[in-house]
């Protein structure tokens, strides 16, 4: 099914196994340019990586940071400015904290 996201930034929380790698991995069959989040950022170059393998048209990044850490999700911010969606697969107790504060930072 053609969604029309072709071109288009998700960051998916959480997204370096499990159902977060594979939202990332549909996100990217589909054109999106995923953004790979992980606390390990070996693993998250790993996913990376795979996704550059399976989807060479698009252009995942590795976005490794803890982001319920208010300091390491600032520099993610910086590093990632534009984003046009938000997959939070992440299960910690500050993820309702955490979408507030993307809500408000998301283009």
């Amino acid at each position: 099914m053609e969604m029309g996201l072709n071109n288009k930034t998700a960051l998916v929380t959480g997204s370096t196994k499990g159902i977060g790698k594979a939202i990332a991995k549909e996100l990217a069959k589909e054109g999106v340019n995923v953004l790979i989040n992980g606390r390990n950022y070996e693993e998250a170059e790993r996913t990376v990586q795979e996704i550059k393998s399976e989807f060479p048209l698009t252009s995942p990044q590795n976005a490794a940071a803890d982001i319920v850490d208010a300091q390491q999700r600032e520099a993610l911010f910086s590093k990632y400015p534009r984003v046009d969606m938000l997959v939070n697969t992440q299960r910690h107790r500050d993820c309702i904290r955490m979408q507030l504060v993307f809500q408000f930072q998301l283009v």
